[in-house]
């Protein structure tokens, strides 16, 4: 009977480790999200991700093996199931709309509850289409219903749902907005729905499972690994300060010369977009007259760029000394104190100004998952971007596929830019 109970011992174990072996890694995961987010900005058909944090305690582990076999008996093939390590789990349901995947949250949190799994479940939508305004809205605390095209832009939708004490637990994780409409250059807009499950809220209850529903059009569904944004991050301070030296002569016979050439200040400065849609201050030198952003709206119907974005060819408000600095790239190197500062990166989408940005569709504005840069694929080939379609195209490859040595390759081909005199485009 001993003997026994030992094989039956080894091959539970045995099992287990198979099934561990069938998760994938947090490097994996985010792999196959940035695949997934392709698939869905080019299909229009979004998808979602199921978070699961299974709480510590004496029988944390008798919890992960019972949560790893429930995803493994309860999930489709197709899907993608991760350790994300620190206790929490996810699984990546590819071509699934809201409802499809509030149906597995609702199915996992019951199979949570029932197998004695603590837990606090969240699902995060993305929906390249964004928002459906037809739709209408429950507001909390009696508030009615409104349409979804009173909800605010760029906005978070979640609905909380608690069993026991588990609400507690669910807020503490996640910041609290108001349910109503705010709006501020910083955080953006953004709205909050929150009901509770009052039949299941019973204080004796002794398994407690909270589960979350995000939508959201911007948000990352994935972090990019810390050792990647600090080995970025430190080749932007390194550049920036080496190039900054390096062309502190130029910044200051180019300032001479814009001064010599007309009234107003060297540099200019303008507020555009940033990560996460955060605004900051860019620096250029001034290469059109001082009141050049009052006389846009008077040439707007000349621009040869279609969208938000605002481009003419023989503009003229631009100085004949800004040309010259249009066409060297030399306005741009004002920048190298935007990344000193953390605001932009050497490489990165081009950062809009702030109401072109504002403008853009909800799929574009995917672009602003990253920090923007001095220079990318937009940058050193602009005349492959016929619509401004394909411009942010250009952008969100990068937003997929950036890596090390693709930086280092965009920079070795912006060098040549100047050059050819192609800045100025």
């Amino acid at each position: 009977m001993l003997a026994a109970l030992i094989n039956r011992l080894q091959s539970r174990n045995s099992v287990l480790r198979d099934g561990d072996s069938l998760l994938l890694t947090r490097t994996e995961f985010n792999r196959e999200v940035s695949r997934e987010r392709i698939r869905a900005t080019r299909r229009s058909i979004p998808f979602c991700i199921v978070t699961i944090d299974v709480a510590g305690g004496r029988q944390l582990q008798s919890r992960r093996r019972a949560l790893i076999r429930t995803l493994h008996r309860n999930v489709r093939l197709t899907d993608q199931k991760a350790d994300l390590g620190n206790n929490r789990f996810a699984v990546l349901l590819v071509d699934t709309p809201e409802m499809g995947g509030r149906s597995v949250l609702d199915r996992l949190a019951g199979l949570c509850e029932t197998r004695k799994i603590d837990a606090t479940l969240s699902l995060r939508v993305h929906d390249p289409e964004g928002f459906d305004p037809d739709r209408d809205v429950d507001l909390p605390t009696g508030g009615g219903k409104r349409r979804r095209d009173d909800a605010p832009e760029s906005s978070w939708l979640r609905v909380d749902r608690s069993s026991g004490d588990a609400l507690g637990l669910a807020v503490q994780q996640r910041p609290a907005f108001s349910p109503e409409s705010t709006f501020s250059p910083e955080r953006g807009r953004s709205a909050e729905i929150s009901s509770r499950d009052e039949d299941a809220a019973t204080p004796g209850a002794a398994h407690k499972v909270a589960s979350s529903v995000s939508v959201t059009r911007e948000a990352l569904l994935s972090d990019r690994p810390l050792a990647k944004r600090l080995t970025k991050r430190a080749i932007d301070l390194a550049g920036a300060s080496i190039g900054l030296v390096l062309v502190s002569p130029v910044l200051v016979a180019a300032a001479v010369a814009v001064k010599l050439t007309s009234p107003g200040p060297a540099f200019f400065k303008q507020t555009r977009e940033g990560m996460g849609g955060k605004p900051f201050t860019i620096y250029k030198m001034r290469t059109m007259v001082v009141d050049a952003e009052s006389k846009q709206s008077a040439l707007r119907q000349k621009s040869h760029r279609d969208g938000p974005a605002f481009k003419i060819k023989h503009d003229p408000r631009v100085t004949p000394i800004g040309h010259l600095l249009r066409k060297t790239c030399i306005d741009e190197l004002p920048q190298f104190i935007n990344v000193l500062r953390g605001d932009m990166s050497l490489v990165g989408p081009r950062p809009l100004p702030w109401h072109e940005s504002r403008a853009c569709n909800h799929w574009q504005r995917r672009r602003l998952d990253v920090p923007p840069g001095m220079t990318c694929y937009w940058q050193v080939n602009k005349a492959a971007a016929e619509t401004f379609d394909d411009w942010m195209r250009m952008d969100l490859q990068y937003v997929d596929r950036n890596d090390l040595w693709r930086d280092l390759r965009l920079i070795a081909r912006t060098a040549l830019v100047p050059l050819t005199g192609r800045g100025g485009e």
